[in-house]
């Protein structure tokens, strides 16, 4: 909710917004509806992406109903689609305001936009080949 709120903010800095829930799409859909949310919605009901991102909460195992819940919180992709900066927190009860994201996410996005000065090519060296020892 929070997100959809603050969503004209992400909007007008260019930084995109979707979610991933371990729900089933027809379970997301009343909430989608609900609360007017204009981001895309993603289901991973079988916790695939939340394994191989490593933001599994262990609290629950195979089997329990809460079974592939992550860790909330936030990556930040660039443009080319690589995470460059996250905010996790370890209780699911406690998240990260929408405020406090964008601005991390702007930050780390310009930062990682700025390239580092173009340094100087090395000065080329004379490499010794086989024909000098000769």
């Amino acid at each position: 909710m929070e997100l959809q709120e603050n969503l004209e903010g992400f909007e007008q800095a260019g930084i995109g917004v979707a979610a991933i829930t371990y729900d089933a799409p027809e379970d997301q859909q009343a909430f989608i509806e609900d609360y007017a949310i204009r981001y895309p919605f993603l289901s991973d009901i079988e916790a695939r992406s939340v394994l191989a991102l490593g933001i599994l909460n262990e609290k629950y195992q195979p089997g329990d109903s809460a079974y592939g819940i992550p860790h909330p919180g936030v990556f930040v992709l660039n443009p080319e689609m690589r995470i460059v900066g996250k905010i996790f927190v370890e209780p699911y009860s406690v998240r990260v305001d929408a405020a406090g994201v964008l601005s991390y996410a702007d930050s780390v996005l310009n930062a990682a936009s700025v390239e580092p000065p173009e340094q100087e090519a090395p000065a080329e060296q004379d490499v010794p080949t086989e024909q000098d020892a000769l």
